[in-house]
This record gives structure tokens, sequence and C-alpha cells, in this order.
């Protein structure tokens, strides 16, 4: 059986706070100098609630909180030989400091054929308010290989 075979369906959703200092940190990591991804009052003056986040920070906070390597490792990946293929996501509305959102995982099979020992996992979320809104989508792609299960190296 697949690894994306054993992974795929619907995992626990989880909630998830949006702090300032984290997304300032997130903007420091990826370069994202602009204000409205560190100053309050240049957000607001922008239009925001509060911070912005950029759009990259829900795949961040999915990676971290959705405990995704540990998934992948315990359906039998390689977590070492885990590679970002592809992400793609689409928002409804903006993430910003003092948002709490609503993440819903799940793994699937996608229809892209394997390559030699990998094969290819791909992780959906659906984000959303504690109302039901739903703010954004995402897709991560990710190649893997098994773990080696037998021999040993000479």
């Amino acid at each position: 059986m697949l690894i994306a075979e054993r992974l795929a369906g619907p995992l626990p959703a989880y909630r998830v706070c949006v702090e300032r200092d984290a997304v300032r940190r997130f903007a420091d990591a990826i370069g994202a100098t602009d204000d409205v991804h560190h100053d309050r009052a240049a957000a607001r003056a922008a239009g925001h609630r509060d911070i912005l986040a950029p759009p990259t920070y829900l795949f961040g906070v999915d990676l971290e909180r959705g405990d995704v390597l540990r998934r992948l490792a315990d359906a039998g990946a390689d977590p070492a030989s885990c590679l970002h293929v592809s992400q793609e996501f689409g928002y409804d509305s903006s993430v910003c400091a003092g948002d709490t959102l609503l993440l819903s995982p799940s793994f699937a099979v996608p229809s892209l054929p394997g390559r030699g020992p990998r094969e290819f996992v791909a992780r959906d979320t659906v984000v959303r308010r504690p109302d039901g809104g739903r703010v954004a989508w995402l897709r991560q792609v990710v190649a893997v290989q098994a773990r080696a299960t037998t021999g040993s190296a000479a």
C-alpha cells in the first residue's frame, strides 16, 4: 500500500490563535519587509484589523501544528527524504494577528505518477473562522520515500 493511501482522509481539526510576534517572526524569516506585517498602525492604516500575516504564513502553522512530519513517518515515509514539490492556496479573507482560526487538514493521493522509489502525498487544509466562514484553502504536495525496512550498509 502506498504511503499516500495509508494517510488518505481527514485529520482532526485544530484551533490556532494568530499572535503578533509569530507573524512578525515569520515575516522576518521569509524577508517580508512591508510594514503591514510588522507594525499595527501601518496595518490599520492599510485597512487591516491588525498586522497582516503573509500569504504563506498558514503553511508554516499547518506544518508545525498539524504534525505533518510525524504523520508521514508513522505512515512509513522517511522524513529526511521528504521533498517539497508544490504549494498553492486561495484566500477568501485576510489573516491578521488576533484572529482565531480552525484548520481542518486531510491527506490525499494526488493525481501524479510516482518517480522511482518516491511517491507523492498531498495535504489539503481548509481554514475557517469560529463562525464557520472560510478564510482560505491550502494544498501542499510532497515527494516521499519509504523508509528502508531490511538490510544494512556494508
